[in-house]
């Protein structure tokens, strides 16, 4: 076949896609909106994708003690076998029903449901059977993972986002910072917080104290660098290559003062596995697992966050999650713009954190969390109280519970009710 006869075909297939989603759009999502709100039981199905990217528990239980929600966990097939095993054991634990979906199957042939619950926009690691083309008998609600702190068009434009009926943002300035670039203005984005936001403000008492040292008063810093240490990166946080070996070095030389958790990226091992071999991983891996004063942590990290004292790291979505904490913060840079597509809402946590260029400032860094030197506190606590609460006194899972079922309390919590249209902003 001719190179001009397959991008004939790629642009017809995509025009009858584009003409699905029209008619999706403009005739039944209202249909389907209309009859939802009137049914006594709402199947909502959360698409669970990577276990340390759940971020919506709070949600889901919120719906299982609703009358009106029948909410339904899913993993989906991955190639981590261990993401598929830390979901198993997790709702195990927990008593939460967990389904899972062969390949070739749709979710709504399986599950009938009538909301779609996604926590990622691409369908880069998601079997397109269980993605949007192959659901449109279903509802789309977005949650992101993470907070909305990088805006770029190839992220906001994509084709989950724009069909969906709601996207849920954690204040003002994150939302507007998708309104300006998304091409429908993120008129199905509203305001209601994100249900990671009620996780962080529940009390320090409430979280389980993961770390494996409790009866020495040592300080507690927590190391979590970035995946991205190929070449081929959109992103370049990591600065892992940079600073492995050192930061060993560190938790060996103040292991009378600090304890020390090594939480990376979930995707750093299988890079590193391709970069430096899988024993040489393993072995780097089990450094941090052996020293007296230091842990290896996979997997969920809100107790971990919540007991410790301080954090070095290169992750943006760490960037405005740990601020919950109240506890000091560094951010290790690189030769990298690290700010750019950064909203307003990013990059205000971003300057809240202390900055490492070097192995200096961050052992004068991890010196000043021993001493407890911490000029930027008040500043941090200034800003969770403006940022990072839920509005309207509820919970984000009561407000998007809420955003759901009512069309007036969809419309309060909707951002073009802050009367902002597209030439404002």
């Amino acid at each position: 076949m001719s190179l001009i006869m397959r991008q004939y075909k790629r642009k017809f297939r995509e025009s009858i896609k584009n003409l699905i989603l029209f008619g999706y759009e403009k005739i039944y999502k209202p249909y389907k909106i209309c009859r939802l709100r009137q049914k006594k039981s709402i199947r909502v199905v959360f698409v669970l994708s990577s276990f340390s990217c759940w971020k919506s528990e709070l949600l889901y239980r919120a719906m299982l003690n609703h009358s009106r929600f029948e909410p339904i966990l899913l993993t989906i097939p991955s190639n981590q076998e261990d993401n598929r095993l830390a979901f198993h054991k997790y709702c195990e634990e927990k008593g939460y029903p967990l389904i899972e979906i062969g390949p070739g199957k749709t979710i709504c042939e399986e599950l009938h449901p009538d909301i779609i619950l996604y926590s990622k926009p691409y369908d880069s690691d998601i079997e397109l059977r269980k993605f949007i083309m192959h659901n449109l008998r279903s509802l789309f609600c977005y949650i992101n993972y993470g907070f909305h702190g990088v805006d770029e068009k190839w992220s906001r434009n994509t084709r989950l986002l724009l069909s969906c009926w709601q996207i849920y943002y954690e204040n003002i300035n994150a939302w507007r910072g998708s309104a300006r670039i998304m091409d429908n203005h993120c008129r199905n984005g509203f305001i209601t917080g994100l249900p990671v936001m009620d996780e962080f403000l529940n009390a320090k008492e409430k979280c389980e104290d993961p770390w494996k040292e409790h009866k020495n008063p040592k300080k507690r810093i927590i190391w979590a660098p970035h995946h991205s240490i190929t070449d081929n990166e959109w992103l370049h946080y990591s600065s892992f290559e940079r600073y492995y070996s050192f930061m060993l070095e560190l938790a060996e030389k103040y292991q009378d003062k600090v304890q020390w958790a090594f939480k990376p990226h979930p995707l750093l091992r299988a890079k590193l596995e391709g970069k430096w071999g899988k024993q040489k991983t393993d072995e780097y891996y089990g450094r941090w697992e052996t020293l007296s004063n230091a842990q290896y942590v996979d997997g969920k990290y809100l107790g971990l966050f919540m007991h410790s004292d301080a954090m070095i790291h290169d992750c943006g979505s760490f960037t405005v999650e740990y601020h919950y904490t109240g506890n000091p913060v560094m951010y290790l840079m690189s030769d990298n713009d690290l700010t750019h597509g950064f909203n307003q809402f990013q990059q205000q946590a971003f300057d809240l954190h202390y900055k490492g260029w070097c192995k200096e400032e961050i052992e004068n860094f991890v010196n000043d969390v021993i001493e407890g030197i911490d000029p930027m506190k008040q500043k941090r606590t200034d800003f969770i109280s403006k940022f990072l609460t839920p509005p309207d006194g509820k919970t984000a899972s009561e407000n998007i519970i809420d955003c759901i079922l009512d069309k007036s309390t969809e419309r309060k919590f909707q951002g073009f009710i802050i009367h902002l249209n597209a030439g404002e902003f």
